[in-house]
C-alpha cells in the first residue's frame, strides 16, 4: 500500500504493510510541489498533478494499487462538542448537525470526529468530542487525482488524527500527558494538544515571512508565538494540570534554539521517538515521513470516524465524474506509451508505421465503419434513456418502501421509555417520518431520563431534546410541573436482500 502526506509545498510518500497494528516501510520518497500548485489543500490543475505522482511513482518503481492520504490546511476547521451519548450513524449526525449549527458551515464540509472523553454538563452526562470539518471541495480533489492514477483511495484523513496514531501506539507518551506535539514546517505551524492519552485539541496555522517582517528567523519566531499562545489556552482550560511535554517533529533545524527557550519555563522537549511496532525506517527520516505512516494505521471504530470518505459516503454524497476520470488516466497512459515507442523505433521503423497507420485510416473512414458506428451510437442513446428511467422507477420502489410508517408498534416503543416516570403526554404530531412529543413532568430529573431511555433504546433517529420549561403550579389544581419536548425520525424499514434459491431444493422439487 501506498501512503501519502499532502500538504501545500510537499508531498512525501511511503510504501509499506500494516498487519496486527505493526507498520514495516519498504520505501520513500519525497515531491517538492510548485508554489501555487496546491493552494490551502485545494489542488489547482489536477492533471497536472497527477502526472507529477505518475511520474515519481514510476521512478521510484511504486506499482501499488491502493492508498491513504494525509492532508493539511488552514481551511480546515476544528472544535470540540459536547454531546449526549451516542453511537453508529447516530453519533455521526449529531456531530454533523451540530458543527453546521455552532460553526455556521454548510452541508458542504466533510466532518469527521474523535471521542476525547466523557463530561458532566447540569448533572448530565455527555460525550466531549474533537470534530473536524473539512471543505468537501478538498476531499474531491484528491478523489479525482488518484482517479487519473488509477489507483484505489481507500483513506483521507486530517494530519493531527492520523499522527494522534503513532502518539497512542507509543505507551511511552502516556507518562508525558499533558503534552504538545508540534509539526514545524517552513509554510506552517501544526499543533495537538494530548490529555489523558487522548487528542483533546488540534490547530493548524499558516506562516509567512511577511508576517515576521522576512525576519530569516520567522519559523523560530512563529514556533514560539503559537506554543507560547498554547499554553495560555491549556492553563485557561487546566490550570491545575499545565503542559510539561512539548514533542517536535518534521523540520527541526530550530529544535536547539527552542529547547533553550522553553527549559527557561521548565518545559521538557524532545524530538519524536520512533515507536517499536514501526520498522523499515533506517534509510530515510522518520520525522518528516510521521503523518504517513500514521495514515496506514487502522482505526478504532469504537472512538473516532477520521475517514473523510468513510463519512461522506454515510451522507450520500456521491463521487461522480470517477469513471471519467478513470478514462482520461487510461487515455493518458496510453498515449504516454505510444509517444515512447515512436520516439524509440521510430528512425527505424517510420516507413512501416506510416503505412500501417494509413490503412487503418482508410479503414476507419469506411462506409460500413461509419454505419456501425451509427448503429452502435443509436443504441447506446437508447439503453441510455431506458437506464435513466430505471433508475427512477428503482429509486421510487425503494423509497415506498422503505418509509417510515407510524404504527401501534412504534406507540408501544414510543412508550416503553416513559414507564417507571411521571411523565405524561400532552400534544403528539408525525409527518414524513419526524415526531414530535410535548410532555410534562412532576420531577426536573424526569426529562433526561425519558430523553436517556430513548438514546438507550437506539431505536429512533436524530433524537432531540433543548431542555424544559418550569410551571410554577399558581393554576387551579396548583401544582408545579415541568414541559419539554422530544422530536425524533422514525427510522426507515430497511429492505431486506432477497435470497439466492436454494439449488438443491429446487432439484427436489423437480424430481418429486
Amino acid at each position: 500500500m501506498l501512503s501519502f502526506d499532502i500538504t501545500d509545498r510537499h508531498v512525501r510518500i511511503i510504501r509499506g504493510t500494516e498487519n496486527h497494528g505493526k507498520i514495516k516501510v519498504a520505501d520513500a520518497t519525497t515531491i517538492d510541489v510548485e508554489e501555487g500548485l496546491i493552494v490551502n489543500g485545494h489542488i489547482k490543475d489536477i492533471p497536472k498533478m497527477a502526472t507529477i505522482i505518475n511520474d515519481e511513482l514510476k521512478n521510484k518503481r511504486m506499482a501499488d494499487k491502493e492508498a491513504v492520504i494525509s492532508i493539511s490546511s488552514n481551511l480546515i476547521i476544528f472544535k470540540e462538542l459536547h454531546i449526549p451519548k451516542a453511537k453508529g450513524t447516530q453519533l455521526l449526525t449529531i456531530v454533523q448537525n451540530q458543527m453546521q449549527t455552532t460553526m455556521g458551515i454548510a452541508d458542504d464540509y466533510s466532518i469527521s470526529y474523535t471521542i476525547a472523553g466523557e463530561i458532566e454538563e447540569d448533572g448530565v452526562q455527555a460525550m466531549k468530542v474533537l470534530a473536524t470539518a473539512c471543505p468537501f471541495e478538498v476531499v474531491d480533489c484528491f478523489r479525482k487525482v488518484f482517479s487519473m492514477l488509477g489507483i484505489a483511495l481507500r483513506s483521507v484523513a486530517v494530519s493531527c488524527n492520523t499522527i494522534s496514531r503513532i502518539i497512542l501506539n507509543n505507551p511511552k507518551n502516556k507518562a508525558k500527558m499533558p503534552m504538545l506535539l508540534v509539526q514545524i514546517d517552513p509554510t506552517f505551524v501544526s499543533l495537538n494538544l494530548y490529555e489523558n492519552n487522548q487528542l483533546t485539541f488540534s490547530r493548524f496555522a499558516s506562516i509567512d515571512p511577511e508576517d515576521y517582517d522576512n525576519s530569516e528567523d520567522y519559523i523560530y519566531e512563529a514556533v514560539n508565538e503559537n506554543v507560547f499562545r498554547m499554553f495560555q489556552f491549556q492553563r485557561s482550560r487546566n490550570g491545575d494540570n499545565p503542559i510539561q511535554n512539548v514533542v517536535f517533529y518534521g523540520e527541526t533545524t530550530e529544535y536547539i534554539r527552542l529547547t533553550n527557550a522553553l527549559e527557561q519555563m521548565d518545559i521538557t522537549t524532545s524530538i519524536l521517538s520512533t515507536p517499536n511496532n514501526i520498522g523499515g525506517y533506517e534509510n530515510f527520516e522518520f520525522q518528516e515521513y510521521a503523518n504517513a505512516i500514521g495514515a496506514m494505521f487502522r482505526t478504532n471504530k469504537d472512538t473516532e470516524r477520521i475517514n473523510l470518505i468513510e463519512v461522506d459516503a454515510a451522507v450520500g454524497r456521491s463521487n461522480a465524474g470517477a469513471s471519467f476520470f478513470a478514462s482520461v488516466a487510461g487515455a493518458a497512459i496510453v498515449s504516454a506509451a505510444v509517444v515512447g515507442a515512436v520516439w524509440l523505433f521510430g528512425n527505424i521503423q517510420v516507413n512501416q508505421y506510416n503505412s500501417e497507420t494509413a490503412e487503418i485510416q482508410a479503414w476507419m473512414d469506411s462506409p460500413e465503419v461509419a454505419a456501425q458506428i451509427a448503429a452502435v451510437d443509436a443504441a447506446q442513446e437508447k439503453l441510455d434513456k431506458v437506464n435513466v428511467v430505471k433508475e427512477v422507477v428503482d429509486t421510487a420502489v425503494t423509497n415506498y418502501e422503505s418509509r417510515p410508517v407510524f404504527t401501534s408498534q412504534v406507540i408501544d416503543d414510543i412508550e416503553a421509555n416513559f414507564r417507571g416516570t411521571s411523565v405524561e403526554w400532552t400534544t403528539l404530531s408525525f409527518g414524513n417520518g419526524a415526531m414530535s412529543i410535548t410532555c410534562t413532568a412532576n420531577d426536573n430529573d424526569e426529562p433526561a431520563q425519558v430523553v436517556g431511555n430513548f438514546i438507550e433504546q437506539d431505536i429512533f433517529d436524530n433524537i432531540t431534546y433543548n431542555g424544559f420549561t418550569y410551571e410554577d403550579g399558581n393554576d387551579e389544581a396548583g401544582s408545579a410541573s415541568y414541559e419539554f419536548t422530544i422530536s425524533f425520525d422514525v427510522r426507515e424499514i430497511e429492505i431486506a436482500e432477497p435470497e439466492e434459491p436454494d439449488a438443491a431444493a429446487e432439484d427436489e422439487a423437480e424430481a418429486n
